[in-house]
């Protein structure tokens, strides 16, 4: 990603940022492994560490000091995955291992934990809608679902398609998810029918 001053930020083994005026890599030795990366609107960078044997945090890093702060979710069997920011400046990750969508409030540096349903709930792509509503795809099930932070309620939707081992998810401009299937090599979309074309598609 780029953040405000134009400066290209990378995920890996460690966390790198590529300064654009002196055309240098800098690296953080203590974020050694991330998976996920987003900026918020105050500019500052958020990562997933996941990987790494004793490093399981969200991370934020400060773009402009390059000063890295690391909160430890409130489960230490969680694993992070994505990371993703709502309009009200929540920070989301998917809890791959525990099956969990979780919401960081930056204000008040609390987690608030979401557990989302099925027998093997695994999410791995992520996203936030325009209506801040968080999308998911689980890896194991084959099912992306849908959760309202208002009301905690998951609507799950089955996909038609087998082992989707979708990766990462994406809104466009006209509120289709879009998500990569590794296992098959191939991309789409998913949408969810107005009330006008649910009726024509039972009509059919």
């Amino acid at each position: 990603i780029a953040d405000q001053q134009g400066n290209i930020w990378t995920t890996g083994r460690p966390l790198a940022k590529f300064d654009i005026e002196t055309k240098k890599f800098i690296d953080f030795p203590d974020v050694p492994d991330t998976y996920g990366i987003r900026l918020d609107q105050q500019g500052n960078v958020w990562a997933a560490e996941f990987n790494s044997h004793d490093h399981h945090s969200l991370v934020k890093i400060d773009a402009k000091t390059n000063k890295v702060t690391k909160y430890k979710l409130p489960d230490p069997n969680s694993r992070p995955r994505r990371v993703k920011i709502d309009s009200k400046g929540y920070v989301w990750v998917a809890d791959y291992a525990m099956g969990r969508a979780t919401r960081f409030d930056p204000k008040t540096e609390a987690f608030k934990e979401f557990q989302l349903p099925g027998p093997m709930p695994t999410p791995y792509g992520f996203e936030v809608d325009h209506n801040d509503n968080i999308w998911y795809a689980s890896m194991y099930t084959d099912v992306m679902g849908m959760l309202d932070p208002k009301t905690g309620k998951v609507t799950e939707y089955a996909s038609p398609y087998g082992e989707k081992g979708s990766r990462d998810m994406d809104e466009d401009s006209q509120g289709r998810i879009w998500y990569g299937a590794q296992p098959n090599a191939k991309v789409g979309y998913f949408r969810v029918r107005s009330g006008s074309e649910k009726a024509l598609a039972q009509k059919r």
